[in-house]
Protein backbone atom coordinates (compact mmCIF):
# COMPACT_ATOMS: atom_id res chain seq x y z
CA UNK A 1 0.00 0.00 0.00
CA UNK A 2 0.97 3.41 -0.87
CA UNK A 3 -0.19 6.73 0.03
CA UNK A 4 0.73 10.55 -0.71
CA UNK A 5 -0.05 13.80 1.04
CA UNK A 6 -0.55 16.71 -0.80
CA UNK A 7 -0.03 19.73 1.56
CA UNK A 8 -2.52 23.05 1.18
CA UNK A 9 -2.17 24.33 4.45
CA UNK A 10 -3.71 24.25 6.74
CA UNK A 11 -5.48 21.44 4.61
CA UNK A 12 -4.22 18.12 3.62
CA UNK A 13 -5.07 16.20 0.55
CA UNK A 14 -4.32 12.14 1.35
CA UNK A 15 -4.22 9.75 -1.79
CA UNK A 16 -4.19 6.34 -0.91
CA UNK A 17 -3.27 2.96 -3.23
CA UNK A 18 -3.96 -0.34 -1.99
CA UNK A 19 -2.06 -3.22 -2.67
CA UNK A 20 -5.05 -4.45 -4.76
CA UNK A 21 -4.79 -1.25 -6.90
CA UNK A 22 -7.59 0.66 -5.25
CA UNK A 23 -7.51 4.29 -4.83
CA UNK A 24 -9.08 6.37 -1.78
CA UNK A 25 -8.91 10.18 -1.90
CA UNK A 26 -9.52 12.13 1.60
CA UNK A 27 -9.21 15.58 3.08
CA UNK A 28 -7.80 15.91 6.06
CA UNK A 29 -7.87 19.13 8.50
CA UNK A 30 -6.30 19.80 11.55
CA UNK A 31 -7.86 19.55 14.61
CA UNK A 32 -6.94 20.09 18.61
CA UNK A 33 -8.44 16.71 19.66
CA UNK A 34 -10.57 13.88 17.70
CA UNK A 35 -13.77 13.00 17.89
CA UNK A 36 -12.75 9.20 16.54
CA UNK A 37 -9.50 7.53 16.89
CA UNK A 38 -10.09 4.70 14.32
CA UNK A 39 -11.50 4.93 10.72
CA UNK A 40 -12.55 2.03 9.44
CA UNK A 41 -12.89 2.60 5.05
CA UNK A 42 -15.18 0.45 3.15
CA UNK A 43 -14.28 -1.03 -0.02
CA UNK A 44 -16.96 1.01 -1.49
CA UNK A 45 -15.41 4.35 -0.58
CA UNK A 46 -12.38 3.41 -3.23
CA UNK A 47 -12.55 6.21 -6.25
CA UNK A 48 -10.91 3.77 -8.79
CA UNK A 49 -8.15 1.45 -9.73
CA UNK A 50 -4.55 2.04 -10.43
CA UNK A 51 -4.30 -1.95 -12.49
CA UNK A 52 -7.08 -3.55 -14.53
CA UNK A 53 -8.39 -6.52 -12.12
CA UNK A 54 -6.35 -9.79 -13.67
CA UNK A 55 -8.21 -12.45 -14.16
CA UNK A 56 -8.11 -15.57 -11.56
CA UNK A 57 -6.62 -18.54 -12.92
CA UNK A 58 -8.53 -21.21 -13.92
CA UNK A 59 -9.17 -23.98 -11.90
CA UNK A 60 -6.51 -26.82 -12.23
CA UNK A 61 -4.36 -24.41 -14.16
CA UNK A 62 -1.76 -24.25 -11.90
CA UNK A 63 -1.44 -27.87 -11.35
CA UNK A 64 -1.35 -28.33 -15.13
CA UNK A 65 1.98 -25.41 -14.86
CA UNK A 66 3.56 -27.34 -11.88
CA UNK A 67 3.59 -30.57 -13.81
CA UNK A 68 4.84 -28.93 -16.85
CA UNK A 69 7.80 -27.44 -14.72
CA UNK A 70 8.74 -31.03 -13.18
CA UNK A 71 8.70 -32.71 -17.00
CA UNK A 72 11.20 -30.25 -18.45
CA UNK A 73 12.88 -30.58 -15.39
CA UNK A 74 13.08 -34.42 -16.03
CA UNK A 75 13.78 -33.63 -19.74
CA UNK A 76 16.59 -31.51 -18.59
CA UNK A 77 18.29 -34.20 -16.59
CA UNK A 78 17.81 -37.10 -18.83
CA UNK A 79 19.81 -34.86 -21.44
CA UNK A 80 22.51 -34.16 -18.99
CA UNK A 81 22.60 -38.21 -17.88
CA UNK A 82 21.79 -38.96 -21.74
CA UNK A 83 25.56 -36.91 -22.28
CA UNK A 84 27.49 -38.50 -19.50
CA UNK A 85 29.85 -41.55 -20.01
CA UNK A 86 27.91 -44.71 -20.60
CA UNK A 87 28.72 -47.59 -18.06
CA UNK A 88 27.21 -50.97 -18.18
CA UNK A 89 25.51 -52.39 -14.84
CA UNK A 90 23.81 -55.55 -16.63
CA UNK A 91 23.11 -56.34 -20.93
CA UNK A 92 20.96 -58.71 -22.28
CA UNK A 93 21.78 -60.41 -25.51
CA UNK A 94 19.54 -62.53 -28.03
CA UNK A 95 19.26 -63.02 -31.58
CA UNK A 96 21.03 -59.60 -32.55
CA UNK A 97 18.72 -57.43 -29.74
CA UNK A 98 21.29 -55.67 -27.05
CA UNK A 99 18.80 -54.66 -23.87
CA UNK A 100 21.53 -52.84 -21.41
CA UNK A 101 20.84 -51.34 -17.78
CA UNK A 102 23.87 -48.14 -18.20
CA UNK A 103 22.77 -46.55 -14.97
CA UNK A 104 20.58 -45.58 -12.16
CA UNK A 105 20.67 -42.56 -10.41
CA UNK A 106 19.27 -40.84 -7.50
CA UNK A 107 17.97 -37.25 -7.76
CA UNK A 108 15.63 -36.06 -5.53
CA UNK A 109 12.34 -38.26 -5.03
CA UNK A 110 12.75 -40.04 -8.16
CA UNK A 111 15.16 -42.20 -9.72
CA UNK A 112 16.42 -42.18 -12.96
CA UNK A 113 17.18 -45.58 -15.66
CA UNK A 114 19.75 -44.52 -18.22
CA UNK A 115 19.18 -47.54 -21.23
CA UNK A 116 20.32 -48.29 -24.35
CA UNK A 117 18.39 -51.06 -27.25
CA UNK A 118 20.80 -51.96 -30.00
CA UNK A 119 19.44 -54.04 -33.28
CA UNK A 120 22.11 -56.12 -35.44
CA UNK A 121 19.51 -58.65 -36.47
CA UNK A 122 18.47 -57.62 -39.66
CA UNK A 123 15.29 -56.87 -39.30
CA UNK A 124 13.52 -53.90 -37.80
CA UNK A 125 12.23 -53.87 -34.20
CA UNK A 126 9.26 -52.09 -33.07
CA UNK A 127 8.45 -51.79 -29.46
CA UNK A 128 5.95 -52.89 -28.25
CA UNK A 129 6.45 -51.90 -24.36
CA UNK A 130 9.37 -51.81 -21.73
CA UNK A 131 8.20 -52.35 -18.50
CA UNK A 132 10.13 -52.61 -15.13
CA UNK A 133 9.40 -54.34 -12.42
CA UNK A 134 11.06 -55.32 -8.83
CA UNK A 135 10.84 -58.46 -8.07
CA UNK A 136 11.62 -60.83 -4.79
CA UNK A 137 12.17 -64.23 -4.55
CA UNK A 138 12.13 -67.35 -6.65
CA UNK A 139 9.39 -68.15 -9.33
CA UNK A 140 9.44 -71.71 -8.76
CA UNK A 141 8.37 -70.63 -5.35
CA UNK A 142 5.04 -69.17 -5.59
CA UNK A 143 4.34 -69.07 -1.67
CA UNK A 144 6.93 -66.06 -1.93
CA UNK A 145 7.53 -64.87 -5.24
CA UNK A 146 6.55 -61.51 -6.03
CA UNK A 147 6.92 -58.84 -9.06
CA UNK A 148 5.57 -55.41 -8.65
CA UNK A 149 5.31 -53.30 -12.24
CA UNK A 150 6.60 -49.60 -11.83
CA UNK A 151 5.05 -47.63 -13.54
CA UNK A 152 7.71 -44.46 -15.48
CA UNK A 153 6.88 -40.89 -14.77
CA UNK A 154 8.37 -40.05 -17.68
CA UNK A 155 10.21 -42.09 -20.44
CA UNK A 156 12.45 -39.82 -22.55
CA UNK A 157 13.96 -40.73 -25.63
CA UNK A 158 12.88 -44.30 -25.97
CA UNK A 159 12.18 -44.86 -30.02
CA UNK A 160 9.25 -46.62 -31.26
CA UNK A 161 11.35 -48.63 -33.98
CA UNK A 162 14.78 -49.75 -33.91
CA UNK A 163 16.03 -50.63 -37.38
CA UNK A 164 19.10 -52.69 -38.44
CA UNK A 165 22.27 -51.37 -37.12
CA UNK A 166 20.48 -48.80 -35.38
CA UNK A 167 20.96 -48.24 -31.28
CA UNK A 168 19.08 -45.64 -28.75
CA UNK A 169 20.47 -44.25 -25.25
CA UNK A 170 17.00 -43.16 -23.40
CA UNK A 171 15.90 -42.28 -19.80
CA UNK A 172 13.21 -43.73 -17.36
CA UNK A 173 11.90 -41.48 -14.21
CA UNK A 174 10.30 -43.78 -11.53
CA UNK A 175 9.34 -42.72 -8.09
CA UNK A 176 12.27 -43.71 -5.58
CA UNK A 177 12.94 -46.80 -5.14
CA UNK A 178 15.81 -48.81 -3.70
CA UNK A 179 16.33 -52.60 -4.03
CA UNK A 180 16.51 -54.80 -0.75
CA UNK A 181 18.95 -57.40 0.03
CA UNK A 182 16.76 -60.16 -2.16
CA UNK A 183 15.21 -58.05 -4.48
CA UNK A 184 16.39 -57.65 -8.47
CA UNK A 185 15.14 -55.28 -10.77
CA UNK A 186 13.70 -56.69 -14.37
CA UNK A 187 13.63 -54.94 -17.44
CA UNK A 188 10.55 -56.68 -20.36
CA UNK A 189 11.45 -55.49 -23.61
CA UNK A 190 8.70 -57.01 -25.94
CA UNK A 191 8.17 -56.30 -29.97
CA UNK A 192 4.91 -55.44 -31.02
CA UNK A 193 3.23 -58.03 -33.78
CA UNK A 194 5.98 -60.16 -33.06
CA UNK A 195 7.58 -63.09 -30.38
CA UNK A 196 10.66 -61.16 -29.87
CA UNK A 197 11.14 -60.39 -26.37
CA UNK A 198 14.54 -59.49 -23.96
CA UNK A 199 14.71 -60.12 -20.49
CA UNK A 200 17.17 -58.34 -18.03
CA UNK A 201 17.75 -59.10 -14.37
CA UNK A 202 19.96 -56.84 -12.40
CA UNK A 203 20.70 -56.81 -8.52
Amino acid sequence: MGFVILTSLPIWHLLVVTDDGSIYSYILKYAKTLPKLNHFVPKSASIGTEMPVIEKPKPGKKELDSVARRLEYFKHFGDYLLKSKPKNLKTKRKNGLKLQLQRIVYNGSETYLVMEVSNTSGIAFEIDFLNVYRVNGNKKRKASYQKLEMKPICAYKIPSKVYNSQSFRFVYVLPKFVLRDKEKLQLELQEINGSRKLLLKYH
